[in-house]
């Protein structure tokens, strides 16, 4: 039995699938929770398939670089807006930057595999997060007349 075995006939639960309810009505903010959504689908695919170390390290790094750059975007726009959660905003993302750079290390250095847990933990984030936290700064935006997706 292989160390993705947990995988087979739960793929199809575990792929994230865009839905307008994630919508934030950013155009580049919804581009990039798309995006998002994609790389961990790449992520979880390359697990399903048991592709090599190389490939799942690759998956991982293009997927913890992007949402870095899409914290960014976010934390930028709060800025702009004069987000008054901001600072809670950016501790959530703070926190998961951390979880995931620990993982990607341990990861990189054999200590641990991309197991069940990992997948759930960023599925369970992305979506969660997308859907509960995201979605007050996007009513906070359209309060404010900034909406344009």
């Amino acid at each position: 039995m292989g160390i993705f075995d947990f995988l087979k006939g739960k793929k199809k639960d575990k792929i994230l699938q865009w839905h307008d309810k994630y919508k934030v009505n950013i155009i580049e903010i919804d581009a990039q929770h798309k995006k998002l959504f994609a790389l961990y689908n790449e992520l979880l695919n390359a697990m399903y398939k048991g592709e090599g170390y190389d490939v799942l390290e690759k998956c991982l790094d293009e997927l913890i670089r992007y949402i870095g750059t899409h914290f960014l975007t976010e934390e930028n726009y709060m800025l702009k807006f004069n987000y008054p959660a901001y600072e809670e905003h950016k501790k959530l993302h703070f926190e998961l930057i951390k979880t995931t750079l620990n993982l990607h290390k341990e990861f990189r250095e054999r200590k641990t595999v991309l197991t069940e847990e990992v997948v759930d933990f960023l599925n369970d984030w992305l979506t969660n997060h997308v859907l509960q936290v995201d979605q007050q700064y996007a009513s906070f935006f359209k309060k404010r007349g900034y909406i344009n997706s």
